[in-house]
This record gives C-alpha cells, sequence and structure tokens, in this order.
C-alpha cells in the first residue's frame, strides 16, 4: 500500500527528531521510503498554550495492514520519547496516518483519511508537497516553510550502472569509461561527495578525492586520510552544508539511504547486461529530464 504519513514535534530538538523519526521509519520491515516534505513551522491547533510545532510529511510503500503500521508508528513515537498526557497538548513526536492510496477506514484505532486532516494547513500543505494531485481548501492558518528538512540538502546521485541498473559485482565496478570519468569529475569538482567505506576502495590507490570534500559514511572506522569519517545518516545531517552541492556516489546501501532524500540523478547508463550483485534503487519516484547517447552508453539526468 501508499501511504502519507504527517509527522509533528514542539518539544526538544524539533529538527534532529523529525529527521530520527524518519530513519526509524525506513527502518520497519517491509517499509519503502520514498519522498520527504519540506519543514514547515505552525502555530499550535487544539491547545494553544504550547510551543510552536515543526511539522512535515513522508510517502511510503509497505506489505503491511494499516494497522500493523500503526502499531510500529506508535513505537518509535515511544522509542523517541512521546508521552500521552494530555489531548493535542505537547509531544516530542507526533506520527499520524494521513492517507493510505486507495483506502478509507473507520474504526476505533484508526480513522483514513485522519479526520482533521481537512481542517489542518499544518498537515495539509506539507502532504501536498509530496501528494501534488491532492485537492483540497486551505484555511488560511500561518504555516511557514522552515530548514532542516533532510530535501534541504538536496542531494545528488551519481553512478554508472548497466541498462538494469546493475552497479557492481563483487565489490567491483561493473565499468571504468574514461569519458564518464571525466563526466563525474566536471559533477563533483569543488563539491561534497558522499560514500561509504568500500566505495574508497573502488579509487585510485584507495584514496579520498582530490578538488572535493570528502565524507565517508563508516561505523568501523574513525580516521581516513583525507576524508571525514561519519557514523551514520543521523550524523550526516549534522555536518552538511545545505548550500554546497551534496553529490552522493555509492554504494548500492548508501544510494538506498539517501534517494529518496534527492532531487536529482545522474545516471550513465551502459547498453551491456552484466551479471551484478549490487544495484541502484528504482527511480519510480524521478522522472528523466533529460539524456545525452554517447557510443555504448548515454548520460542520463532525472530529477523529481
Amino acid at each position: 500500500m501508499i501511504c502519507h504519513i504527517g509527522l509533528g514535534a514542539n518539544l526538544g530538538d524539533r529538527q534532529r527528531t523529525l529527521r530520527r523519526a524518519i530513519e526509524l521509519v525506513k527502518k520497519i520491515p517491509a517499509v519503502k521510503l520514498r519522498r520527504v516534505s519540506s519543514f514547515y513551522e505552525s502555530e499550535p491547533w487544539g491547545v494553544v498554550n504550547q510551543p510552536p510545532f515543526l511539522n512535515a510529511a513522508i510517502k511510503i510503500s509497505a506489505e503491511l495492514e494499516p494497522l500493523e503500521l500503526l502499531d510500529a508508528l506508535q513505537r518509535i513515537e515511544l522509542e523517541l520519547g512521546r508521552v500521552r498526557r494530555e489531548h493535542w497538548g505537547a509531544r516530542t513526536i507526533d506520527l499520524d496516518i494521513l492517507l493510505i492510496e486507495g483506502r478509507e477506514i473507520s474504526s476505533e484505532r484508526l480513522t483514513v483519511p485522519h479526520k482533521f486532516l481537512f481542517e489542518r494547513d499544518f498537515a495539509l500543505i506539507p502532504l501536498a508537497e509530496i501528494c501534488p494531485t491532492l485537492k483540497f481548501n486551505l484555511r488560511g492558518d500561518k504555516v511557514i516553510r522552515t530548514a532542516g528538512s533532510p530535501t534541504d540538502f538536496k542531494f545528488k546521485l551519481v553512478a554508472c550502472v548497466d541498462k538494469n541498473f546493475g552497479l557492481g559485482r563483487g565489490g567491483k565496478l561493473l565499468f571504468r569509461i574514461a569519458e564518464d570519468l571525466k563526466h563525474f569529475r566536471r559533477l563533483t569538482q569543488g563539491h561534497t561527495i558522499i560514500y561509504g567505506r568500500r566505495t574508497l576502495d573502488t579509487f585510485p590507490n584507495r584514496q579520498p578525492l582530490d578538488g572535493r570534500r570528502n565524507i565517508i559514511l563508516s561505523r568501523s572506522h574513525d580516521k581516513i586520510a583525507g576524508a571525514e569519517v561519519v557514523a551514520g545518516i543521523a550524523k550526516l545531517f549534522e555536518v552538511l552544508d545545505a548550500a554546497q552541492g551534496n553529490f552522493v556516489i555509492g554504494g548500492a546501501q548508501i544510494f538506498k539511504e539517501l534517494i529518496p532524500y534527492a532531487t536529482e540523478l545522474f545516471l550513465t547508463v551502459v547498453d551491456a547486461d552484466v551479471q551484478a550483485d549490487a544495484f541502484f534503487p528504482d527511480v519510480d519516484e524521478f522522472k528523466l529530464a533529460s539524456a545525452q547517447i554517447r557510443n555504448g552508453f548515454e548520460f542520463r539526468r532525472y530529477i523529481r
């Protein structure tokens, strides 16, 4: 099922909590994170004598029953310190199922669409950002886009794949094409590149690339000369500069983790069918913006 979830927080470090909640949703078995909205600040609703809220919306696909998903979301709320003391009161985190594609539910535990969805601009505005077909009327409440969403970093994913989107085999890249390497350098020179420890092993002399800020995601290494080592996605958001170009260059697991937050994909697609064991994630949330045909391959650019 395709499901849209609303997130809200008005206690503690709201940005960090929302990002952490999104990462935990990604880890729910049988759930795939597809899109994430910007963050929006709004005045409290229902009980007004409390701090302002930070809100967002996410789109997921899930091979779960709705109540199974609800249980998983409530476990995340507990893990992040949610305590239910007052209805509509202040909270560390709130995760609500807003919409389920093609489904309407009315039960004691769950109502879909969410019973107050069309009365809450703070829920509708982020939802509309990731669900452009949604039709609604706003009430005119003050809802302001603010910083902090993972999408603010405008990740650009760069890879060379075969026609089945295969990335590599046995820890090695499938292709080394001189024109593609030049294309890669032109794209990334002077920017930040983000990659995993195993990707470093595919570089010349296994050294970080010059002329770029190298950030390596690794929990098993503390220091690597010429690079910054970051232990996990949550920490990554704390060291990135949203004003710079942030290019994600591999491997397969890093692409999978960051593609929900990406704005562009730069894929060199080789007209070959190689027996790969690592693959680029599916690109169904993107549309092809351009394709430049070369001899035996093409440079493709995808956008949201």
